[in-house]
């Protein structure tokens, strides 16, 4: 908007020049440098528009790109944290499972070990019973 508006100035500025060159009196010749003048500074007005503009869209390439490190680095500490914690929680349900099959490899024994002192009782009671 601001652009459009410079050139239709600096159109208008150079019309103005042309129109008053055509013309040799001291006021034609006062209007032409105050034309041209204007059209220096409509010139001048452009130039530092498309600058800012430029810096504007620098900036703000600027600070999306550093928004986007940030946001990957959180999201690369927050993979760190979750993977810390699956780690910790697969040792943890690595020991409870061993521990179940230790409890039942021991009741086991002690149900097997039961059974066989039943076996020798009982054969010892077949033994003694006949005499």
């Amino acid at each position: 908007m601001l652009n459009s508006k410079l050139i239709v100035l600096a159109i208008a500025s150079t019309l103005a020049l042309s129109a008053c060159q055509n013309s040799d009196s001291p006021e034609a010749r006062a209007n032409a440098a105050e034309a041209d003048a204007a059209a220096e500074r409509a010139h001048a007005n452009a130039s530092q528009a498309l600058d800012e503009t430029g810096n504007a869209i620098s900036a703000g390439a600027d600070s999306a790109a550093a928004q986007s490190r940030e946001a990957i680095a959180d999201a690369r500490e927050a993979s760190r944290e979750a993977a810390a914690r699956t780690e910790a929680a697969t040792r943890e349900a690595a020991a409870d499972v061993s521990e179940a099959g230790a409890t039942a490899a021991r009741n086991t024994s002690d149900a097997l070990d039961r059974a066989a002192e039943n076996a020798d009782a009982a054969a010892r009671d077949a033994r003694t019973d006949g005499d």
